[in-house]
């Protein structure tokens, strides 16, 4: 019976480990890839199971405690601060779980608050009620405080799949009264217990699925957004290419007959007035700065917004002109970073942006200056949206993420409290 209930302890920290797993996951990005998260995580919960058998309580929470912030401190990107908040909200919720699990028991089957203690079975059953409460209570405080997007109908599956871990419950609690007021042989004990067992991590894998297909469901659902902006980015730009290509005739039929009126007079008012006129259409000709076509459509489409807006736009693009990027994936790049930066720059007293496009040793470098009143939402080098939409906002920097990850390129950004600036820097190599 010893060997069993060690097999069902190691079981047990295993559980714990998915939980905590769970929960970490849930509110925090991890340090590193998931199969070092995972073996740090089981790693610790090992070292716990090693200290259990000191037999001694305040040493064992001591342990967690502390594991529980290194875990949090090392594997995920969460202050120490956050990290004993955390902990300490975990011990709680699991010490309490366990307590009023036992009491409640003991309450509703009229029997003594010890009992458990003098069969291993019933220890087994309320242990394991016990961590199915603690763990239904992770979900819950996920659900609710998480700031993972979820819609409407997420959130109602969410709740009809709590019928699991309630009717778990309730099957736990059948156990332990039949193992209280019939004699079961020490097989039926082991049975009921493996079950009782079994339905605990049937619970922790249903909801683990049941996350795993909101995050591959919002990850589509992303990657469908950033297409469908990237063909209605694509359409636009072809339609303002030839606007461009129009105005650029224009301008030069308009110039011509400029030249002809002023040639048929000798009124130098007119010549003057001609002269100014002539002045005005001739920059609307030079629509061109760069020498690549994407580039070149992307200044003249900001040039206008940002006239429009009453915001001061600078580039300079006179050493590099990107052209070693796919058309679609340079607008990618620009139009996300440079939407951010007219919505920061047109609610700051700075209006203005510069954008410097250079080249850099074996890199292109994208140099993106604005004004920002407001600090970035954001957590370690993770930017976040402001908006009350989180779905159909936010997806911009992800976007030049992904596209820039096809190039083995670079991004970093910064904020100057004291200047009021927001800077981004994109280094691609050149040889891509």
């Amino acid at each position: 019976m010893e060997a069993y209930q060690t097999v069902f302890n190691i079981a047990l920290y295993f559980s714990e480990a998915l939980i905590l797993f769970y929960y970490a996951n849930s509110f925090f990005k991890q340090r590193y890839n998931k199969k070092l998260t995972i073996l740090g995580i089981i790693t610790g919960h090992i070292i716990l199971f090693g200290i259990y058998y000191l037999q001694s309580t305040v040493v064992n929470l001591i342990a967690i405690f502390v594991i529980y912030c290194l875990i949090f401190s090392l594997l995920y990107e969460c202050k120490f601060l956050t990290a004993v908040f955390n902990t300490i909200l975990l011990l709680v919720i699991m010490v309490s779980s366990e307590w009023i699990i036992i009491f409640i028991t003991s309450l509703i089957l009229n029997k003594d608050f010890y009992a458990y203690q003098d069969s291993a079975a019933l220890q087994i059953f309320d242990i394991t009620l016990s961590k199915l409460a603690y763990y239904i209570i992770c979900l819950v405080l996920v659900q609710i405080f998480s700031k993972r997007t979820r819609n409407i109908e997420n959130n109602s599956a969410f709740w009809q799949l709590m019928i699991m871990p309630a009717a778990s419950v309730f099957a736990l609690f059948v156990f332990r009264y039949i193992s209280l007021n019939a004699p079961l042989s020490n097989t039926a004990k082991i049975l009921c217990s493996v079950v009782s067992f079994c339905l605990l991590i049937s619970n922790i894998i249903v909801f683990m699925i049941y996350e795993k297909s909101i995050s591959n469901a919002a990850e589509l659902y992303e990657l469908q957004a950033m297409k469908q902006k990237q063909e209605i980015d694509n359409e636009y730009f072809n339609v303002l290419e030839q606007n461009n290509k129009d105005l650029k005739i224009f301008t030069h039929d308009i110039k011509n007959h400029l030249e002809q009126i002023s040639a048929l007079t000798d009124n130098k008012e007119i010549e003057e007035y001609i002269s100014k006129l002539y002045g005005t259409v001739n920059s609307y000709s030079n629509v061109a700065l760069s020498g690549n076509k994407t580039l070149d459509v992307i200044i003249s489409k900001y040039n206008t917004l940002c006239k429009n807006k009453n915001i001061e736009i600078y580039f300079n693009v006179k050493t590099a002109n990107l052209s070693g990027l796919a058309n679609m994936d340079l607008a990618t790049i620009l139009n996300n970073l440079l939407d951010n930066a007219v919505e920061a720059a047109s609610h700051s007293e700075i209006r203005k942006i510069s954008v410097d496009i250079f080249t850099k040793g074996a890199f292109e470098v994208i140099n993106i200056q604005n004004g920002c009143d407001i600090p970035p939402n954001s957590s370690g080098k993770n930017l976040f949206t402001s908006k009350r939409d989180k779905a159909m906002h936010g997806l911009g920097i992800e976007s030049v993420i992904r596209t820039l990850k096809s190039y083995n390129g670079i991004f970093d950004w910064c904020y100057d409290e004291k200047e009021k600036i927001f800077k981004t820097t994109t280094a691609i190599p050149k040889d891509k």
